[in-house]
């Protein structure tokens, strides 16, 4: 290897080498985007349809299954998911990792476009989209003082909404408290009948008499004047004046038959209170692309200054910001960054002794992260806490090298050479091995490039961040640290701490020495003592809890409250109310947001806590210490827990079961397998969304009698449809904005059946029927969402985890047990982060076993070797098994990022037997016996192993105390490189040896080539 030896004798090419890395990397850096994790697509697609009116079976029967049928065929689809409700149609498109999601959205769209024909007429067309994020970016409560939330909403609309719509990277915002303005025409039935007025004569009335159409323009020899006519209607009087009929004389105005007043639209209302206030939430969702961090900043930004110009009664508070867990999470790894890199600073001046000596391996750090920074920006990866974990463990790993090649120059200075000779010699003898270690770590994440999906795409950042710091750190190692070795590194110079530094190196491998000889003495007992202690430590590491992200605290609580079916809003809002003040109680809790929705028993608060320096309970403390005061008040079925990044905001698990029966038969099916599995504590408050717990009545027409009557279907279904559900039969203009005009009948009329008996209905000749000779009401159970999971009709059942369970054994559980406790024909899908779990499990166990194939075959090239690999590789289970037991000691999980620091593990202790194995052939080729070679070469590469080990270890500590956002991730990922070094360290000392000596002898004896 010439390069180590052409630097050293032309230094300033070696330095400029160094300073064009630093420039590559100071220009990337500041380039460089800043996320919290990867950029990924989520590969999502939404189809949403409203059907005005329409109840929750006829939307799945006319649009729901129509839709579903029509893009079935189309390939890249993983599953589908809808909701069919009263009124509209959701259906949620989720895409193979692999698939083009612009190229699918075109084929949906086509695809529907060409069954639109099945659909009703009636209904607009459907609006498909590649869909946002799917936690909120920020929650922002408006409230106002001395007036309505209807004119807050209007101010909103006007004002505030399409100003935040038009921030780039915002996709929706979705608002909740008080609906549009509206023109609202209230029909009295009785008075209708007395006048012989039926709903079609009001509509029509209506649409003759506000319109607005182009009246053309008088044009003369020199000049065009245009003329408008004002024929479009305005307000509430204008309206009440139009006439509805002329009757021989005697004019029918509107206003006779009906109560019009400037209201809120029928859209299902919702109630909303920031700390127990009437308000209005605006819930902001930035796009699947968009960068949250920078939405947020900018959405920060735009609050301030439309704050500054809201009228004196209107105030605004931001209630949740998910970018601030965000930032915070990444103000934290860079912190762990700075401690890391003293950490390693000081191990290295303590392991040597000499400033000038540490000072070598030291400048290798900040090189090599500046340069990695520049690298990432270059592939096209950003600064995140993936990416930013990696250059936190590269910090111990990318001095590795650059200590074994300036231990090995020194130790030739001690031999008497000079500087030079010993630079030259020392760098050329371990270039090899410098190399191999490089390339080996490199290896374990080759594979990752085979897999598809989220997984492998984070998996990806972390990776190739490492591998590119690894590879730059050996460049440095071949390059810079031999000619500062030839410069600056020194051996005379002894102070009483480098005595006392080199005594103990002395001393300790005098001792592994003696220890060495006599493990190769009483090899086979040695052996017999490490299986049962690594099938030991893998029954205890076997227990250890799955999941796909660890929990964090996010800083924010969501309480879920039952109301018993059949009851009011009132008495949703008292139960609210004392939810509310029980929060409250809480210190660390800053803010509340309670909301309410109409015809719903189910309703949430989100409860925003303080910052975590300001409070002395985690997310989970506050949530058992609310869940122990719910239990306390009767009546109340609430349940409070802490959302994590990869679950979900509203159960911690989930599952659909499905099956092409009714819904009633999935009712019951669904209720036999809660009460079964209620017995398993680890699952609690367990429910299904199909309840069947609302009443409706289902319309039969006297088809007969409707015809001997000659009264047409379509006019009942239109008058139930318009006088009950409301209908939008026009437009109106208030101040430059359009509002709609809706009709529907008074209160009255729309709280019982009974009512409905003074309901008319013109025949042909435009006598008015009564409604209640033509049809019959038949009370029947409602379920007002109809659920598919595939096409097949599903429920979900959701709940929550039961005390020390964690998710990853609950999952495993119901693997088993689902298709027991389930009649042969009913299948299930895990959802939300169970399903997250199963597929990453596959993904993550295909990449780990990968990376073992992938570092043997690189080993076994460059040794030239099929056994040399193996007796590497022999410690790194014992590492792994170290790494998990150390994991099962803290109560941590296998996780996304335990797995990504298992197999960087992989390599880390690859390197201890490469540089013990490749030193003893050596050796052996000098002419050393096959012991003698060994024992040397493990003994003369101990302080090398032990210093980088020490290295890497002190780098990982600081995530192990890691504090503050996301600190359960950054300790575990910690704990794994501490641990797993700790016990692969000491194994390859004390295992490679002995594979050494037996495979030696059995090459001896030639049972091996």
């Amino acid at each position: 290897m010439k390069l180590p030896t052409f630097c050293i004798q032309r230094p300033v090419f070696a330095t400029v080498m160094s300073l064009i890395l630093i420039m590559i990397g100071i220009m990337g850096f500041q380039k460089l985007e800043t996320r919290f994790l990867p950029r990924f697509a989520l590969n999502r697609v939404t189809i949403s349809t409203t059907y005005s009116g329409a109840s929750a079976n006829l939307v799945e029967t006319s649009i729901t299954t129509p839709l579903e049928k029509a893009i079935s065929g189309i390939d890249g689809i993983d599953y589908v998911t809808s909701d069919s409700s009263q009124g509209s149609s959701y259906i949620t498109v989720i895409l193979d990792p692999s698939t083009n999601i612009d190229n699918i959205t075109n084929k949906i769209r086509n695809q529907i476009a060409m069954a639109s024909g099945e659909l009703p007429s009636t209904i607009l067309p459907p609006i498909v989209q590649t869909g946002h994020a799917e936690m909120d970016l920020m929650d922002v409560g408006f409230s106002i003082q001395g007036s309505q939330l209807k004119n807050l909403r209007d101010y909103l609309d006007r004002y505030v909404i399409d100003r935040i719509t038009q921030l780039p990277g915002i996709s929706a915002v979705q608002t909740y408290g008080a609906n549009k303005y509206a023109m609202r025409i209230t029909l009295h039935p009785n008075q209708m009948t007395a006048r012989n007025i039926n709903v079609n004569d009001i509509e029509q009335a209506i649409n003759n008499n506000n319109l607005q159409l182009p009246a053309g323009y008088i044009k003369s020899d020199t000049m065009d004047f245009p003329i408008t006519a004002k024929t479009a209607l305005n307000t509430a009087d204008q309206f009440g004046n139009i006439v509805i009929k002329n009757n021989k004389g005697t004019l029918i105005y509107l206003k006779d038959v009906a109560s019009i007043a400037l209201g809120n639209d029928t859209t299902l209302k919702s109630i909303v209170k920031v700390n127990g206030k009437p308000a209005i939430l605006l819930s902001v969702f930035n796009t699947d692309e968009a960068n949250p961090i920078v939405e947020a900043k900018k959405l920060r930004g735009l609050l301030s200054n439309i704050g500054s110009q809201l009228p004196s009664n209107i105030h605004y508070a931001i209630t949740f910001d998910s970018s601030k867990f965000m930032s915070a999470s990444i103000s934290e790894v860079y912190k762990t960054i700075s401690i890391s890199i003293a950490f390693v600073s000081l191990i290295i001046f303590f392991s040597l002794g000499k400033f000038r000596s540490a000072l070598i391996p030291i400048v290798t750090i900040p090189i090599c992260i500046l340069a990695t920074m520049g690298f990432m920006y270059f592939a096209g990866f950003s600064i995140n806490i993936i990416t930013l974990l990696a250059i936190v463990l590269s910090i111990g790993l990318v001095v590795d090298d650059a200590i074994v090649v300036l231990e090995n120059i020194h130790r030739h200075m001690e031999n008497g050479l000079s500087r030079m000779q010993a630079a030259i010699k020392g760098s050329q003898e371990i270039a090899t091995p410098v190399i191999a270690m490089t390339l080996t770590l490199a290896a374990v994440y080759a594979p990752i490039g085979l897999i598809k999906g989220v997984v492998a795409h984070i998996f990806a950042s972390f990776a190739f961040t490492l591998a590119i710091a690894v590879f730059i750190s050996g460049f440095i190692a071949l390059t810079l640290t031999p000619m500062m070795c030839s410069k600056f590194l020194t051996v005379h110079t002894n102070t009483s701490l480098t005595i006392k530094i080199e005594r103990f190196f002395s001393t300790l491998t005098d001792f592994y020495k003696k220890l060495l000889s006599r493990v190769l003495s009483h090899r086979f007992k040695i052996i017999v003592i490490t299986i049962i202690l690594a099938i030991a430590g893998f029954m205890l590491a076997s227990t250890l809890q799955k999941t796909f992200l660890p929990a964090e605290d996010m800083g924010f609580l969501v309480t879920s409250l039952s109301s018993p079916p059949g009851n009011n809003d009132q008495y949703s809002e008292i139960q609210l109310q004392q939810l509310n003040d029980l929060l409250l109680s809480q210190k660390a809790i800053q803010n509340n947001v309670t909301m309410s929705f109409e015809q719903s028993d189910h309703n949430i608060i989100f409860s925003t806590l303080k910052d975590y320096h300001q409070r002395n309970q985690s997310a989970t403390e506050i949530a058992l210490s609310v869940n122990k005061q719910i239990k306390k008040i009767p009546g109340l079925n609430a349940v409070a827990f802490p959302p994590s990044f990869g679950g979900s905001t509203q159960n911690e698990i989930s599952f659909y079961i499905m099956a092409p029966k009714n819904y009633t038969d999935l009712y019951n099916i669904s209720n036999a397998l809660i009460k079964k599995l209620n017995a398993y504590p680890g699952l609690v408050d367990l429910q299904s969304n199909l309840k069947f717990n609302n009443q409706q009545y289902n319309l039969t027409v006297n088809r007969p009698l409707a015809d001997q009557l000659q009264v047409n279907v379509r006019d009942i279904d239109t008058t139930l449809s318009s006088l009950l559900g409301g209908a939008t039969v026009s437009t109106f203009n208030l101040n430059g904005e359009t509002y709609d005009v809706d009709i529907q009948a008074a209160k009255p009329y729309l709280q019982s059946v009974q009512a409905m008996q003074q309901f008319t209905v013109p025949n042909a000749s435009g006598q008015l029927i009564p409604l209640a000779n033509l049809i019959t009401m038949t009370p029947v159970p409602l379920q007002t969402d109809l659920f598919h999971y595939n096409r097949l009709r599903a429920a979900e059942i959701s709940g929550e985890l039961g005390p020390g369970y964690p998710l990853g054994k609950v999952v495993s559980y119901l693997q088993k047990a689902l298709p027991s406790l389930l009649p042969s024909d009913v299948k299930y899908a895990f959802t939300g982060q169970a399903r997250r779990i199963v597929s990453s499990a596959n993904s993550m166990g295909t990449i780990f076993l990968l990376a073992f194939v992938f570092i043997y075959l690189v080993l076994s090239a460059q040794f030239e070797s099929f056994i040399d690999p193996f007796i590497i590789l022999l410690a790194v289970p014992l590492s792994i098994i170290g790494a998990l037991v150390s994991l099962k000691i803290i109560g941590g999980s296998i996780n996304l990022y335990t797995m990504i620091s298992l197999i960087t593990l992989v390599g880390l202790i690859a390197k201890h037997g490469i540089l013990i194995t490749q030193f003893a052939n050596s050796l052996q080729k000098a002419g050393e016996n096959a012991h003698d070679a060994l024992v040397n070469a493990a003994s003369i590469r101990l302080r090398p192993i032990l210093m980088t080990t020490a290295a890497m270890i002190f780098g990982a500590l600081p995530l192990i105390f890691a504090t503050g956002a996301s600190e359960n991730s950054r300790m575990q990922v910690g704990t794994v490189f501490v641990g797993g070094l700790i016990c692969g360290t000491f194994f390859s000392l004390i295992l490679v040896p002995i594979a050494y000596s037996y495979f030696n002898q059995l090459k001896r004896c030639r049972l091996l080539p």
